[in-house]
């Protein structure tokens, strides 16, 4: 098999110093997967929850050889054998059996009902992206009226370059290709958010900022792409609202249709993923 200087330099880099740290120094190694070099913000997050919870995480390659799956929409990705933990993952709709996995979490009621096997009714819900208020709880000041975050099919579309053009220093544009903690400062900075991706909106619920979703149906087209949105908010009791939207809408439009998601059901849901957690990850400390 033959591997590019960019793996090459990626192993050697990171991979290579984190088995050493995590496997012979810390011993609280765990492998995972996550899309690096990809578009998948939410599936970028697990490395910093893990961190969180004292574990050192080593990229696999290969999905299902992780030990662990966190958020994400990839449920349609891990083999019917998977045999490791998945918390807070959804996935497209359809049936998933996992016999071998310990399913302690999925992202919503969708999921859920999707599951086969096993005692669902132990389950929790919740995306962990809602534990990243957890993670840098620091404050930050107040700069942006409004922060948009458009999903990587929406970064070059037309909506956002008309936006771009007619709205000034008052609005924040957020590219989720940047780091995570990059762009959890970012939306912290701003008093409103509209997205169009599904993390962007859960870290804005996060940190308790309103917020709505934002739809281009030039570049989504079809309801495929509500149903993330649809299982997500079944899990906070809500309904899956958006904003259809075309490049015309005023600054005071986009501001106005945004709105604070049930807070109490947040903190419920923050609780229960954060026990979930540090219950799986206990055990990875203790081998």
């Amino acid at each position: 098999m033959k591997y590019s200087y960019k793996e090459i330099y990626y192993y050697f880099r990171y991979r290579f110093p984190a088995i050493i740290k995590g496997k012979y120094i810390k011993h609280n190694l765990i492998k995972v997967h996550w899309g690096r070099g990809l578009n998948n913000f939410g599936d970028c997050l697990q490395p910093d929850i893990l961190k969180y919870y004292g574990l050192t995480p080593v990229y696999v390659s290969n999905l299902n050889q992780s030990d662990i799956i966190l958020a994400g929409s990839i449920l349609q990705w891990v083999s019917s054998d998977y045999s490791g933990y998945i918390i807070g993952t959804g996935g497209d709709n359809m049936e998933y059996n996992f016999p071998n996995a310990t399913i302690l979490a999925v992202r919503g009621k969708l999921t859920l009902s999707n599951i086969r096997g096993g005692a669902i009714t132990k389950i929790k819900l919740g995306d962990p992206g809602l534990l990243m208020s957890l993670i840098y709880p620091e404050k930050s000041v107040v700069r942006y009226k409004l922060g948009i975050i458009p999903h990587f099919v929406d970064k070059e579309g037309d909506v956002i370059k008309k936006w771009k053009e007619k709205f000034g220093a008052e609005v924040l544009f957020i590219d989720v290709l940047k780091s995570p903690k990059e762009v959890i400062e970012e939306i912290k900075q701003c008093a409103s958010i509209i997205s169009s991706s599904l993390h962007g909106l859960i870290i804005a619920d996060a940190f308790y900022i309103p917020n709505m979703r934002f739809v281009d149906r030039k570049t989504m087209p079809t309801s495929f792409y509500d149903y993330k949105f649809d299982d997500y908010y079944s899990s906070l009791g809500c309904s899956s609202t958006y904003l259809e939207v075309n490049g015309n809408e005023t600054l005071s439009d986009l501001i106005s249709a945004t709105n604070l998601k049930p807070m109490n059901r947040i903190k419920y849901l923050q609780n229960d993923l954060n026990q979930v957690m540090l219950e799986c990850t206990n055990k990875f400390k203790l081998r």
